[in-house]
């Protein structure tokens, strides 16, 4: 072997002890990281449970901090709210003791003046006698015409019995005269007869036209009510006119007409019944009342 192949063994030597060194080393080095960091996370571990024992027992603390203050608010409220009523109480009672000091001292007064008014009452209860005996005889003068009254109703009643047998007799009346006249072979709601059976309703209206038969002589005139203001066939209004300055505005008598025709809102009347003094003319009054 030559020199440079020893030379080149003992470097190969010399590497490999050092390469063994350096893979000591590292190994050495590798285990205890491993270790520390096993025990860098158990000390982790170990500050992360001491903090959350640590939170929850400020957590616990913090609520029972806050009870505490909202026991001590409730308290001082409640203590608050006493003081108040014991201050309206104290106001109350201060209130009282006024009024009980101005009602004794309205009694002394009103004590000091009994006498007075002793004298005053004895001389009120002699005119009081007096009312008193002119109330006693207006109540007897009360009584007598209450008795007349009673008198009064009591013959009232026995006339009223007596109407509403008139009534229902006339009632029975009419049915049996329906019923000949219906066997006359005549419609009793024919509106002519109608109108002669019962009185036209309180009404009032005007002349809006008139007009005279050249043949007969008849004046017909026509109104401005109809039906539809309860006016039938044969009913009779009275027309009238309005008074001046002259006669006192008293209304002036023109006349009496018959309804001959009636529409809904208007009808035609003969006159028959004309004042000697007046004509009837367009924009007279008709009533059915005079």
């Amino acid at each position: 072997m030559s020199f440079v192949g020893k030379v080149l063994v003992v470097v190969q030597v010399v590497l490999s002890v050092c390469f063994m060194g350096f893979a000591g080393a590292v190994y050495t080095a590798q285990s205890n990281w491993r270790a520390k960091s096993q025990k860098l996370q158990d000390n982790v571990a170990n500050l992360q449970k001491s903090m959350n024992e640590l939170e929850s027992e400020y957590s616990n603390y913090k609520v029972e901090s806050d009870q505490k203050i909202k026991d001590a608010l409730s308290r001082e409220q409640t203590a608050k709210v006493a003081n108040d009523a014991l201050q309206a109480q104290f106001k109350t009672n201060q209130s009282q003791l006024e009024t009980v000091r101005a009602e004794r001292d309205s009694a002394v007064a009103q004590a000091e003046t009994t006498g007075e008014e002793a004298k005053f009452r004895q001389q009120e209860s002699g005119r009081q006698r007096v009312v008193n005996k002119t109330l006693h005889d207006t109540v007897n003068t009360l009584r007598g015409k209450i008795k007349n009254l009673e008198d009064t109703v009591f013959t009232q009643s026995i006339r009223e019995k007596n109407l509403i047998a008139k009534h229902n007799t006339v009632l029975d009346e009419l049915k049996y005269l329906n019923k000949i006249v219906a066997n006359l072979g005549i419609d009793p709601k024919d509106p002519a007869i109608a109108g002669m059976q019962s009185p036209p309703p309180a009404v009032e209206g005007l002349i809006i036209n008139t007009k005279k038969d050249k043949r007969n002589g008849t004046k017909f005139v026509e109104v401005s009510l109809g039906s539809d203001d309860g006016l039938s066939k044969g009913h009779k209004l009275f027309v009238y006119r309005f008074g001046t300055k002259e006669n006192g505005n008293r209304p002036k008598y023109l006349g009496k007409i018959e309804l001959v025709y009636v529409d809904p809102d208007k009808a035609v009347g003969t006159v028959i019944d004309a004042a000697k003094n007046g004509v009837i003319e367009k924009g007279d009054h008709v009533n059915s009342k005079l």
